[in-house]
């Protein structure tokens, strides 16, 4: 019997979400904890879980209305807190799995090498280094934070003794480098210091054997769009993600 993952990757081979980000695992975010449905190339499971204690239903494909169709199975047989679904599946879910605040992201992907890519003066910072946590309160959509045990590296760039701009590396269990939490002072955007210390964490990844470089981003976030373009990352896909209203049981 294949494994959840195995399961997913069959009914979607192509799918850079389910190859990179899903993991066979009872937390962690697209995770997969037990319940798999198949419909087709259409899927849908139960497990990312973006807080601890929290069970989610996710659901991917090409027909929005099978995809909200077995969510909606999903969720008919487990208790989940939240769904993340394609952009086009949103509007096919049923009301109480409508969540009222959604987040709207996508994912992108850039294979590894080095090519055309200058780091500049961006440096690998000590994992506890003190400035990152007051530099990270100027993002609005930065998720990892000092402290976080799945960091690998951050990357900065300093101007004298402030630290201007960083980004973090992360290794999913698929073995792609994730790039998190890149942010730069608002004095010193503009300036190419987002691009420095991307291009450090992909110099490094590629060193160390990564198989692929991915990323996440909010779907309005147009510097970030124009960042990630230009260092040779590729959209990959829209989500909708959010809590559900308690108040719709």
């Amino acid at each position: 019997m294949p494994g959840l993952r195995e399961q997913l990757l069959a009914a979607r081979p192509d799918d850079a979400l389910v190859r990179w980000a899903v993991t066979d695992a009872s937390t962690g975010d697209l995770s997969v904890d037990g319940a798999v449905l198949v419909d087709g190339n259409n899927v849908a499971w139960r497990g990312r879980a973006s807080r601890p204690g929290e069970r989610w239903a996710t659901g991917l494909g090409d027909d929005p209305r099978a995809v909200a169709a077995l969510v909606e199975a999903i969720a008919a047989r487990h208790e989940i807190d939240g769904v993340t679904v394609p952009e086009a599946a949103f509007a096919a879910l049923p009301p109480g799995l409508r969540s009222p605040d959604p987040g709207h992201w996508c994912y992108w992907t850039r294979p590894v090498g080095i090519d055309g890519l200058e780091s500049g003066s961006a440096k690998r910072l000590l994992h506890d280094d003190s400035r990152i946590g007051p530099l990270l309160a100027h993002s609005a959509s930065a998720h990892v934070f000092p402290g976080d045990e799945r960091i690998i590296a951050w990357y900065g760039v300093e101007r004298g003794p402030e630290l201007v701009a960083v980004a973090a590396r992360l290794q999913e269990a698929s073995g792609a480098a994730h790039l998190v939490s890149v942010c730069t002072h608002p004095d010193a955007r503009g300036e190419g210091l987002g691009r420095m210390v991307c291009a450090a964490g992909i110099a490094e990844a590629t060193a160390e054997g990564a198989p692929m470089i991915v990323l996440e981003m909010y779907v309005a976030n147009d510097a970030g769009r124009a960042l990630y373009s230009g260092l040779g990352f590729t959209e990959r896909g829209r989500y909708l993600s959010g809590l559900l209203d308690p108040r719709a049981d």
